[in-house]
């Protein structure tokens, strides 16, 4: 392969960002997230100018600025957090959202995977724990469009924020299985996820004292202070992504929620670099979706269609009700917030991530069917985010859950209030 000119560099760069921003300009005009103008702007620049994609222009260094750019983001989803708390019933179904819905979509995507999509058991698997997977990528632009209620808006965010991490863990386990030349042991897939978990948080420790030491040495200054906080999550998110796979996500996503919980509890805040910071995670959400977008052949789309929007059915309108039945049992959720919870589960970046980086190993090792995951998933993805984004407003509205007063009509979709 070629290696790129300056000038094509240069250009995709200038499509990328162009695109990244436009959307976001574009879309509160249509009355639309703008999550559902980017992913097919991503999808057709990568089909008319396959030469400036991102992999094409950064090589090998792509899947580690994905990685870090997801890392700020759930960063600043962790930060989130501490903004829409939950009462002590509403934490009880927020856990059985994440520990029923992981297990119970890994199972179903699987199954649907292998008997639909025709993908082999290997990649079967790897597609169901990829799409265990939701975010505050998504959800979070699509719930500031929507605006519903506090309550069911803090549970959506604390589930999908709580999801990426273990989703991404869980997906690399089974990639590891996978990859491996003999047959791994149950306790070698446990211990390494353990071990994610464990580098995870004592990376995130790291980095929350880098946060408070920095920031005290800049005390006044917002816009080093805003230097301090990223600068402190690629460190610790990179440091740990470089002692286990993916372990930055969980790093990036403890350090977010308990660097501002610490901050209120004395009296101070990491505010002062929300104006900035927002719009840093915005930008990098757009660049985010409109490069993994245009890495999606067009030939492999047009294959895989119609049996990945079927799998896309089974996750919305089969596992999602499923998972908040049985995670509202005993609560004292009304039946409209439960409907509405029931019908918000979009997959966003960390399942494009993660499936266009194991992808390409994957297929490196000519494990059968390895080249339709990255299609496969970009279509769910698609498919979910259109869904969900589209409904989103009108069904708050229906159900009396729109809380219209909380945020003008027409604000930023893909900035967090925060």
């Amino acid at each position: 392969m070629e290696q790129p000119t300056d000038t094509q560099m240069m250009l995709a760069a200038a499509i990328t960002f162009g695109l990244a921003v436009g959307c976001q300009v574009v879309a509160p005009k249509l009355k639309l997230p703008a999550l559902v103008l980017l992913l097919p702007a991503g999808f057709i620049f990568g089909a008319i100018a396959p030469g400036l994609r991102a992999d094409a222009i950064l090589g090998e260094a792509f899947p580690v600025i994905v990685n870090l750019l997801v890392a700020v983001i759930l960063f600043h989803g962790g930060t989130e957090l501490n903004y829409s708390p939950l009462k002590r019933h509403e934490h009880s179904v927020v856990r059985r959202l994440v520990w029923f819905g992981w297990p119970i979509t890994a199972i179903v995507g699987s199954a649907a995977a292998f008997y639909i999509l025709g993908l082999s058991v290997q990649i079967a698997v790897m597609l169901g724990a990829i799409v265990v997977v939701s975010g505050p990528t998504v959800v979070t632009p699509i719930l500031t469009f929507a605006r519903p209620d506090a309550r069911v808006k803090g549970i959506l965010l604390w589930e999908s924020n709580l999801l990426d991490p273990v989703g991404a863990l869980f997906a690399v386990v089974i990639f590891q299985v996978i990859k491996a030349t003999d047959e791994p042991s149950i306790l070698d897939a446990s211990l390494l996820f353990v071990e994610g978990l464990l580098v995870g948080i004592l990376c995130a420790g790291i980095g929350i004292a880098l946060i408070f030491i920095g920031g005290r040495m800049v005390r006044g200054n917002s816009q080093l202070g805003t230097q301090v906080i990223i600068g402190s999550v690629i460190v610790a998110a990179g440091f740990a992504n470089f002692l286990a796979d993916d372990a930055g996500l969980l790093t990036a996503l403890i350090m977010g929620f308990v660097a501002a919980r610490v901050a209120l509890k004395r009296g101070e805040s990491l505010a002062d670099a929300g104006p900035f910071f927002n719009t840093v995670v915005a930008l990098a959400i757009g660049v985010l979706f409109v490069s993994i977008a245009a890495l999606v052949p067009v030939e492999a789309v047009a294959e895989i269609a119609l049996p990945a929007i079927a799998v896309s059915a089974i996750l919305i309108l089969v596992v999602r009700p499923l998972v908040v039945f049985l995670a509202a049992q005993r609560s004292d959720l009304t039946r409209q917030e439960r409907i509405f919870v029931g019908w918000m589960s979009p997959r966003g970046i960390v399942a494009a991530a993660t499936a266009s980086s194991v992808g390409a190993t994957l297929v490196s090792l000519s494990v059968p069917t390895a080249d339709r995951l990255l299609p496969s998933i970009f279509i769910i993805i698609s498919v979910t985010v259109a869904v969900y984004g589209l409904t989103a407003a009108p069904l708050a509205r229906i159900l009396g859950l729109s809380a219209v007063d909380d945020q003008p009509e027409g604000s930023e979709p893909a900035q967090s209030e925060g």
